[in-house]
This record gives structure tokens, sequence and C-alpha cells, in this order.
């Protein structure tokens, strides 16, 4: 089942990717920008208030946001709905509060979990891991998100882990890669602003990619309401 939600994401992305990153083009590319603004700081200095800030709005109010317009978009892709795109970007706002807790419940239990011995971490992140589309796309409140997350996971449990471990594992493999390009400059000082906005858009994009293709597709296989075959 997963091996068929990472092929069906890829043969979506083939037909409604470029729909999709044009559609999702502003905040990726809002995400970079403010990413950028912050990526001068040197470490060994401490943060500033301005870097505390640039960090704060890019985590609580743009991620959320971006994981919320994305699903929305992905979704209406695969049901071939042909929604204004800007009705995604008006009603994001009341899923702000909603996704914005559960990425703070997922990210705590998921950290706390990988440090006690790794199994644990990877273990919550299978079972947690339709928390957002059960917010999103069906409106559902917090403990709802969490509790039908749980009991659907737990259903396909080795599925949604290998799924979990997929996601992660190209999240982690992408950061590394932009991250030793970035190496190549000697100083910080030295990387151009528009490397730095590019490079984190597109951190930023292949982890929406990812959240809106396999992994919406693998939700909706197991949904009553499933997308459909016709690509």
């Amino acid at each position: 089942m997963t091996l068929q939600a990472i092929s069906k994401g890829f043969e979506y992305y083939k037909k409604f990717g470029f729909n999709f990153t044009v559609k999702i083009f502003p905040l990726i590319i809002l995400f970079g920008l403010v990413a950028s603004l912050g990526a001068s700081s040197n470490l060994s200095e401490g943060l500033s208030n301005f870097d505390i800030s640039i960090l704060l709005i890019n985590n609580f109010l743009i991620s959320p946001l971006l994981t919320i317009v994305a699903i929305f978009i992905a979704n209406d892709l695969f049901e071939k709905s042909n929604r204004d795109v800007l009705v995604f970007y008006v009603i994001s706002w009341k899923f702000l509060i909603k996704i914005l807790v559960l990425s703070l419940i997922y990210s705590v239990a998921f950290w706390i979990g990988f440090f006690l011995f790794v199994i644990p971490g990877i273990l919550i992140a299978g079972l947690l891991l339709f928390v957002n589309y059960f917010a999103i796309l069906e409106d559902k409140s917090v403990g709802d998100s969490l509790y039908l997350s749980w009991n659907k996971s737990k259903e396909n449990l080795v599925q949604c882990i290998l799924m979990a471990v997929f996601f992660w594992f190209i999240t982690i493999l992408t950061i590394a890669i932009l991250f030793s390009i970035t190496n190549s400059y000697r100083e910080s000082d030295e990387i151009p602003q528009i490397f730095t906005i590019i490079t984190s858009s597109l951190a930023a994009y292949v982890q929406i990619c990812l959240v809106c293709f396999p992994i919406l597709i693998f939700f909706k296989i197991q949904s009553p309401n499933k997308i459909e075959d016709g690509i």
C-alpha cells in the first residue's frame, strides 16, 4: 500500500505538479524570503530578537498556512473541483491555530520519542501521520484529529510507519544536500541572499510535495471517498 501511494503520488505529481506549484508558489517564496532574513546570523554570537521573531513567524505562521493551503489545493486537484485558489488562501486562516497546535503536539511527541531510542519516535510519526488531513479536509477538532489518526493508523500500522520513514528520509536527505551546497561558502556572509531564498524555498517545497502527494494519496486510498484513478 505504501509503494502504491508513492507510485501514484509520482503519477499525480506528473499530471498536477505544475498547476499545484503555480498555486502554492507565493507561500513557498514567502517562506524562503522570511527564512533568508535570519540566515546570516552568527550562531556563536547568539540569536538576536529579530532572528527569534523570524523563526517564530516562519514556524508558527507561514509554515502552518503553507500546509493548510497546499493540502486544500492538492485535494481540489485530485477531485477536479477547480475552485478558485484564492478561496483556499482566505479560509486557511480559520484552521491556523488548530494546525499549529497539532504541529506542536506532533513535533514534541516525535522528538521525545526519537531521543528515546529512535523507535518510539518512528512509531509516533506513523500513528499521527493523518492528523492534518482530518483537521483540514474533515474540519475535525484537535482532539478528534489525534484520535482518528491514531485509530486509522493502527489499522495499517506497518504501512503508516513506512510512509513516515519515507517522508523523514526524503526530508532529511534534501536538507543535507542543500546544507552541503551552502557549506561550500567559507563564511555565512558570503552566501548571496537569493541563494538562501532558493534553498529555503526548495526545502519547503520538497516537504510540502511529500505531504500533498504520496501521503495525502495514502490517506485517501484508505478513505471511503477514494481519489479517481483516471490519470
